[in-house]
């Protein structure tokens, strides 16, 4: 009766009850458990980059002590692929979903991710092939490739088909004189589809010049001008200009940076030869050292099948450690002595690679004309035994970067040569900004305990060494006397904080304290090369092991050892040219003239700057105030002609969002979803 009572408009459409119900495949049950697993698998993935980003807002703290937190927390759970990709994201926004909702209002930029990045790797940012794509761009992966060598080490940067096709170092040396002469000679060729620029950073051997620099390209070869620094990039007002085809400048203590443009395509080889004036190192009276050039970076490869090769004749016989690649032999005719062999690059680099030749045992005094100089004046060189005077401190500084843990042990076995009471203090530079903490990074209770520190530490990441080294110039001040600082370290490839602080620092103090640079692996270094051209930084010759080598430097800074070093100076000839000595040839006279730039640039006198550079440029010498350049014939260039190339680019390709494209799908499946689990409970209703 109440069924009959019921209007009619509101009755059951009998169509609609008498319709068979479709069920939706997925009810809300299961619905609600799958949505749950595709959060908890979204939340899983995206774990390592929230933990990730927490680190890097961590370590982007104003406080030194939360961003030294923030640091040892990315080393610990951090992603390093995620860290990488933040090193190329310039907008500062989140690549993850998750992690664009967590993020702050001020999110890490990518200039402070890649120094972050060094900090918690040991490596910079460009030495790892770069992400396939960050957000909605595409970085091109066939611009450049990358090299690990046997020890861990990887090199980025190298231009992909720009290759050396051979090397060749050729030289002679006067054992007693203590000089000679090296030609290196290397040709490159270029299997791109477009010129390319070829860059290297050469070791020197210690003391040496560059004095010549030759370019071949399609069997015209051409000599470089020496010209001051200021000189190498024209002016502009003209739009007619000369572009360099090859410049030579230095790049640090014993250090060139090797530069040509173009290498042109289609196989074609160009070469330089670069001409090095080298003076002997001398371990006794007796016998004498030559080291030899190796490449410090390039931007070009290395086939492994390539050797370097190498011969030297000499007045005297010679040998090397290294034997197993060398041969030696006697010139016909009496002409002296030969040593030759094939070197890959990697044993080019060792200090057992030095050669060693043998002299006569007496100072007799050496000299040479002076071909740059008019009126009859020679070169004239003794040999000197000197020991430091007034040293009344020793400050280390030690690299606590992960690179430098095999050198740990020694480090503190060549330590124990040092006497008991000689006043030490050690400073550790960190990856960490202890220097910006309470914790205070120095070390001064004896041998004993510096030792023991030493072997407490951890050396992990990329450490800042450069406020390290103005805190021991600060202690190596506080105490009177002619003090020394030994900086020991990996190659610093990437420079944290300014350097300005320390270089005002070493330009404001005259004679003192000295900068002796031991660093323990072949490299690039970025301080090294900011610290070019003042006279207190030296750099530590390499002859054997890391400990050897400090013990050998520890005698000589305490004056167990005495230092066997060559004096020179500028004289008349007497009448009888026996009294002077036994004569050498004039590579002696460039020697003395780089001495004598180098004692004019540590006056510290920008007046005297000018009479620096006319020097080197009449002895015909790359120094820190001049280089050499060739020119290409004059040309019509715009200004982008004049930018220099960059170590590293890459290029980016923008694409679309495809992360939030899919998120987008995602979010429009869930509201059909849940549109078509509604109706399903839905009654119709006739009026």
């Amino acid at each position: 009766m109440v069924a009959a009572a019921m209007p009619a408009a509101l009755r059951p459409c009998p169509s609609a009850a008498a319709a068979p119900r479709k069920s939706f495949p997925i009810t809300t049950k299961g619905f609600l458990a799958s949505l749950g697993v595709c959060i908890a698998a979204i939340g899983v993935a995206e774990t390592p980059v929230l933990l990730t980003r927490h680190g890097l807002d961590l370590a982007s703290s104003f406080s030194p002590q939360i961003r030294n937190e923030g640091i040892r927390f990315l080393r610990q759970y951090g992603s390093q692929d995620y860290l990488l990709r933040r090193c190329y994201d310039y907008r500062g926004h989140s690549l993850f979903v998750l992690d664009e909702w967590l993020s702050p209002d001020s999110p890490v930029k990518a200039e402070e991710a890649r120094d972050i990045y060094y900090r918690v790797t040991g490596e910079r940012f460009d030495a790892s092939p770069p992400p396939r794509r960050v957000n909605a761009r595409l970085i091109r992966q066939d611009d450049f490739d990358f090299e690990e060598s046997a020890d861990g080490t990887k090199t980025g940067g190298i231009l992909q088909g720009l290759s050396l096709s051979s090397s060749r170092i050729e030289g002679t040396v006067d054992a007693d004189g203590g000089v000679g002469h090296l030609d290196w000679t290397v040709s490159f060729e270029n299997n791109s589809d477009s010129d390319k620029e070829a860059r290297a950073e050469i070791q020197l051997p210690p003391g040496a010049v560059v004095s010549s620099v030759t370019h071949w390209m399609a069997g015209v070869d051409e000599d470089a001008q020496f010209t001051g620094r200021s000189s190498f990039v024209p002016a502009g007002g003209s739009p007619y200009l000369r572009r360099p085809r090859v410049v030579v400048t230095t790049a640090g203590r014993d250090r060139v940076m090797v530069q040509t443009y173009p290498v042109p395509v289609s196989g074609k080889e160009i070469k330089i030869r670069i001409g090095i004036t080298v003076p002997l190192v001398l371990q006794t009276k007796d016998q004498a050292r030559l080291i030899l050039p190796y490449f410090n970076s390039r931007n070009f490869r290395i086939p492994t099948n390539l050797k370097h090769w190498v011969l030297v004749d000499s007045n005297h016989s010679l040998s090397s450690d290294y034997a197993l690649s060398v041969r030696s032999g006697v010139r016909p005719n009496n002409l002296g002595f030969q040593l030759y062999g094939l070197f890959s690059d990697a044993e080019l680099m060792r200090p057992e690679t030095a050669f060693r030749l043998a002299r006569t045992d007496s100072d007799h005094g050496i000299w040479s004309p002076n071909p740059f100089e008019v009126g009859g004046t020679i070169v004239k060189q003794s040999l000197e035994e000197r020991t430091p005077s007034h040293l009344r401190r020793l400050v280390l500084v030690v690299d606590t970067s992960a690179s430098m843990a095999e050198s740990q042990a020694q480090i503190r076995s060549a330590l124990s040569v040092l006497p008991s009471d000689m006043d030490v203090q050690l400073v550790m530079s960190d990856a960490d900004w202890l220097h910006e903490s309470d914790s205070e990074p120095v070390v001064s209770g004896g041998i004993g305990q510096i030792s023991s520190f030493l072997n407490e530490t951890t050396f992990a990441g990329g450490a800042d060494n450069v406020p390290a080294l103005g805190k021991a110039w600060d202690l190596a001040t506080a105490t009177p006397g002619n003090n020394a600082i030994v900086w020991i370290h990996s190659p610093q490839r990437t420079t944290l904080t300014s350097v300005e602080p320390l270089l005002h620092r070493l330009n404001t103090h005259f004679f003192g304290p000295s900068l002796y640079s031991v660093q323990t692996s072949p490299g690039s270094d970025e301080i090294v090369n900011k610290l070019d051209g003042i006279n207190e930084v030296k750099s530590v010759v390499r002859l054997g092991s890391l400990r050897m080598d400090l013990e050998r430097l520890f005698q000589q800074l305490s004056g167990q050892v005495p230092t066997l070093e060559f004096a020179r100076s500028v004289k008349h000839q007497q009448a009888d040219p026996a009294l002077d000595g036994v004569k050498t040839s004039n590579e002696l006279a460039q020697l003395w003239a780089n001495d004598e730039v180098a004692r004019i640039l540590g006056a510290r006198d920008e007046s005297l700057k000018e009479a620096a550079t006319i020097l080197a440029l009449r002895y015909k010498l790359v120094t820190p105030t001049s280089g050499a350049v060739i020119l290409d014939p004059p040309k019509q260039l715009d200004s982008s002609d004049l930018e220099p190339l960059r170590a590293y680019a890459t290029n980016e390709i923008a694409e679309p969002d495809l992360g939030g494209l899919f998120f987008l799908v995602f979010v429009f499946f869930v509201w059909l979803i849940c549109v078509k689990v509604g109706k399903t409970n839905t009654v119709i209703y006739t009026t």
